[in-house]
């Protein structure tokens, strides 16, 4: 919704630079602040289903509010509301299908998590189009959408998603618990005798970790190297660059010049480029329980690495090394350029940058008027080129992300650590993962006008690739063992 939606709201609100990083940045901070909320106050005390319909409440109240927001404050009191529910259930979530999972395929599930996420992608660009297309509010009508359909998930959520076994047994809730293993069908595979024994085995491992507190998180050297290793992967993961990408790949597409003018065409690259993060999402989910988790994040690490190195080379043909910086518009000698600084506009009939609002008389004829575009228009073979370069490169990219970044650290960090401290050291590698989203988004623009957008694509491929590599031999390989096994590992390797 915000890459669809972000260059309508800079237009619609008339936002500078700045205020255009914080309509993105505010998810993250409220983010954090949702990650807050649920490590001292709400986890501790509701089930995970309790969470998530309180959530999917969340969910339906901002997105409602940024679709009616009569200002920029109301908007970014949505965002960061949006940002909240985000927060709460991009840990919750993973944690949640991890529990409920056979181990032989908890992966997979987790990272249909992930596809599901990324599915949303191509469909909200779609309804972009034909929202556009029909000349409707698109802001407007795609959050109120939105909205409705929390509220949907919400109604279904609470009639057919059973609480978390293992979650049920950690509150003492030990019938409660045999009923749920009963409903996801185990006893197929399972009889009532071993189901039982599979309680009572949780029962004694949850008896152990009971005394557990949050600080054993950073005093027990098994614990704090499981954590080191799961905020590493969220800062690799946003280093990546992939939130900044995503928030502002619908003014990068602009750049390219592509669908200029066509009504309703705007969205194309958008909606291929979230056509290819989810075909990547479910080749993962297809992928990750044969291939492992550590080979197809390498696999992922190194194509999006080089995907952002041809991305920053086609920018050098459409932008060049120009700094955002000029204090005359006139001063920039390319349309890329020129659209990025949010006080100028392309007057492609004169091949110049001016101030955006000009409408003055040409010099040519002084009847016919000067008409600023935000979006480029390509001229020399050369611009073609570049366009095509950019427009491939950043979709490669961030599928590639979506192959294994995107969803490795959310399985990873869900399968390292006891029941006891699960929700704890997730909500602290969660909030690594939205402070250094915070961080990049509200960054991006500044960064592309100072060491000028090759430099920044070039600088995410860098970061990505020397954070993953401090901690990629340390990460365990945790695909077929059980959750209890996986933790009793890491505690082995840390003596």
């Amino acid at each position: 919704s915000t890459a669809a939606t972000l260059p309508k709201l800079k237009n619609w609100f008339d936002l500078n630079p700045m205020q255009i990083e914080y309509v993105g940045a505010s998810t993250s901070l409220g983010a954090i602040l949702g990650l807050l909320i649920i490590a001292t106050a709400v986890g501790p005390r509701f089930s995970r289903k309790t969470i998530l319909l309180l959530d999917s409440a969340a969910y339906m109240a901002g997105f409602v509010l940024v679709g009616v927001a009569p200002s920029y404050t109301v908007c970014i009191v949505g965002r960061t509301i949006l940002g909240v529910a985000h927060g709460v259930s991009t840990m919750i979530v993973p944690v949640y299908v991890g529990e409920i999972s056979p181990k032989e395929y908890r992966g997979l599930f987790i990272s249909l998590n992930t596809a599901a996420l990324n599915l949303g992608l191509p469909v909200g660009f779609g309804l972009a189009m034909i929202l556009e297309s029909q000349h409707l509010n698109v802001t407007k009508w795609l959050f109120v959408i939105n909205g409705a359909l929390s509220l949907l998930i919400a109604f279904l959520m609470a009639f057919f998603v059973p609480n978390s076994p293992r979650d049920l047994v950690f509150r003492g809730k030990i019938k409660e618990a045999q009923n749920v293993i009963k409903r996801l069908n185990y006893p197929d595979t399972l009889s009532q005798e071993e189901m039982i024994e599979e309680v009572n085995v949780l029962i004694k491992v949850f008896d152990d970790n009971k005394k557990a507190q949050f600080k054993d998180l950073f005093t027990q050297r098994n614990n704090l190297q499981a954590l080191v290793i799961a905020c590493v992967l969220q800062i690799a993961k946003q280093s990546s660059g992939f939130t900044a990408l995503q928030y502002f790949s619908g003014y990068l597409f602009r750049l390219t010049g592509y669908a200029s003018g066509m009504v309703g065409m705007n969205q194309l690259p958008n909606l291929l480029l979230g056509l290819a993060q989810f075909m990547m999402a479910v080749g993962s989910l297809l992928t990750i329980d044969h291939l492992g988790r550590r080979r197809l994040l390498l696999i992922s690490t190194v194509a999006m690495a080089v995907g952002l190195v041809v991305l920053g080379g086609s920018f050098v043909i459409l932008t060049g090394f120009e700094q955002i910086n000029n204090p005359r518009c006139e001063d920039y000698s390319r349309c890329g350029s020129c659209v990025l600084d949010t006080k100028c506009g392309w007057a492609a009939n004169m091949g110049q940058c001016m101030p955006q609002h000009s409408s003055r008389p040409t010099m040519m004829d002084s009847n016919s008027v000067v008409l600023l575009s935000d979006t480029c228009h390509l001229q020399s073979t050369r611009d073609h080129v570049g366009s095509w370069m950019a427009i491939v490169s950043l979709i490669f990219s961030l599928g590639s992300f979506s192959l294994g970044l995107g969803s490795i650290p959310w399985v990873i960090q869900a399968e390292m650590f006891g029941q006891a401290l699960r929700s704890k050291a997730g909500s602290v590698a969660t909030i690594a993962n939205w402070l250094f989203s915070f961080i990049w988004t509200v960054s991006f623009l500044q960064l592309a006008f100072t060491i000028t957008l090759p430099g920044i694509f070039w600088l995410y491929s860098a970061l990505l690739v020397t954070t993953l590599a401090s901690v990629y031999w340390k990460i365990p390989e945790t695909k077929g063992k059980a959750l209890e096994e996986i933790s009793a590992n890491i505690s082995g390797l840390a003596d």
